[in-house]
């Protein structure tokens, strides 16, 4: 009978012994809680922690995480807009115990996210709109810095700011339409100029072609030659057996003007 008791016993013991104690996962760094300790200021990592049943084991994801927020701003040139913009930031995993005892667990909530709005709008607030798109990574590192220095001292490691999305008023959505649409048609236009212009070089080119080679044309017609090109044209009609040609020495510069009589020779 005692055999069994202690057999009963040492199995419950182990058990209790067994639920007694908190595995803490990677990524991951744990605070031990005693219910009569309260929280103890050693920083425990990927392990497992034993402890007693009425103890327990703190928990805080160490590994970097993003957090994003909605924000209305109102930039220099008065537009009233929404933007997206997200942090990068975990606790400092040294100083754990600090966080705990002095923000706790809901550090975020507690005193990023204000300040994390309140950096978004001051720095916005320097830009005019139509600057955001192109000075964003000025921007960007402009609220890092702000946020950096309004949360000195509260445990935490802030690695980057990034601007997810900007919600433009629909007026300007608009206005920026307008100007596509209107750009678009000029580009159109200087196309359809150049094409232009090119047909017209062409043009102008061929004309001076013409130009020169009626110049050369001009220059070779001699009188001369002219009268050399009359007898050869001569030579050829005396040969023909189907008419009879005059040649009367009248025409300009001597050459001959040629007549056909129609009339067929007999044989």
């Amino acid at each position: 009978m005692k055999t069994q008791h202690v057999i009963i016993i040492g199995l419950l013991a182990g058990v209790i012994l067994a639920g007694c104690g908190t595995t803490i996962p990677g990524g991951y760094e744990g605070l031990h809680w005693g219910r009569y300790s309260r929280v103890d200021t050693t920083v425990y990592g990927n392990e497992f922690k034993w402890e007693w049943a009425w103890n327990s084991v703190i928990l805080y994801d160490v590994r970097w995480q993003t957090q994003s927020e909605k924000v209305d701003i109102l930039s220099n040139d008065d537009l009233h807009m929404e933007v997206v913009v997200s942090l990068r930031l975990r606790p400092k995993p040294n100083e754990l115990y600090f966080l705990h005892t002095e923000i706790g667990e809901q550090y975020y909530t507690e005193v990023v996210q204000q300040e994390f709005r309140s950096a978004s709008r001051a720095v916005f607030s320097q830009y005019r709109y139509i600057d955001i798109p192109k000075k964003s990574l000025e921007i960007q590192n402009a609220i890092l810095t702000e946020l950096t220095e309004n949360l000195k001292g509260k445990h935490l490691d802030l690695d980057a700011v990034q601007i997810k999305h900007v919600d433009y008023p629909e007026r300007v959505k608009q206005a920026a339409d307008i100007k596509l649409a209107t750009e678009q048609k000029l580009l159109q236009k200087e196309f359809e100029l150049k094409i232009a212009e090119k047909d017209a070089t062409i043009k102008i080119i061929d004309a001076k072609g013409q130009q020169t080679a009626q110049k050369i044309i001009d220059s070779t017609l001699t009188a001369s030659y002219l009268q050399y090109r009359a007898l050869d044209i001569q030579k050829e009609l005396a040969k023909s057996g189907n008419a009879s040609f005059y040649f009367v020495p009248v025409g300009v510069n001597g050459i001959p003007i040629i007549l056909e009589t129609g009339i067929e020779n007999k044989k």
